[in-house]
């Protein structure tokens, strides 16, 4: 774990310590000191933190797949470097044993996280309604150039596989990029977003 601030890396000891799970918890206060991590390991951090990381290192856990939960504040902007190579994200917000437990548990299984604040906030749609040409979502939800990328691909019935080697990516970045996209189109699976982000207007076949 490698958190900036004092007093919420001592909250989040404190927090997983009462957790029924069985975690063996380093504290780093070094950024030096994540070479050291081996496989198995899940780094907890946020994006102050992460900003202080050398890229060789970055790099090294990126190689070792090392799952990565980032914590962030909702004026928080991540490195596009960090944002690819998550597992997941928790708000500051909704932080407390059970979304922590929750985020750890799907991290550790390899499933994408998204907590419910930060999910609201990607898919909140205005109450007012524009002219009648695009729904109210579609003002709402925004989509970066790689996401667009990565939806129009599985619009075209890619796999992650074939999108990874379209995009020349890595499998792993694109399966993040799907779990970003569900999350901000709030559906469950693949299908169900491309097709509402072709109702909204996000996505023009």
């Amino acid at each position: 774990m490698i958190i900036e601030d004092e007093i919420r890396r001592y909250s989040i000891e404190g927090m997983l310590g009462s957790l029924d799970i069985q975690l063996t918890v380093q504290s780093v206060t070094n950024a030096e000191d994540l070479s050291s991590f081996s496989s198995g390991w899940l780094v907890i951090s946020d994006s102050a933190a992460l900003e202080s990381v050398p890229d060789e290192i970055s790099e090294r856990l990126r190689r070792r797949n090392t799952p990565v939960l980032i914590l962030v504040d909702s004026s928080d902007v991540v490195e596009q470097s960090w944002a690819d190579h998550a597992n997941g994200f928790l708000d500051w917000a909704d932080l407390c044993p059970e979304s922590l437990r929750a985020a750890i548990v799907d991290v550790q299984a390899r499933r994408f996280h998204v907590s419910a604040t930060l999910a609201r906030r990607s898919v909140t749609a205005s109450d007012q309604v524009g002219d009648g040409s695009t729904s109210k979502g579609a003002s709402a939800i925004s989509l970066t150039a790689r996401e667009h990328q990565v939806l129009r691909l599985i619009a075209e019935g890619l796999s992650n596989r074939q999108v990874a080697r379209s995009l020349s990516v890595s499998e792993h970045g694109v399966k993040r990029t799907v779990g970003i996209i569900l999350a901000k189109l709030n559906c469950p699976n693949r299908t169900l977003a491309v097709v509402r982000a072709m109702e909204s207007g996000l996505l023009v076949m």
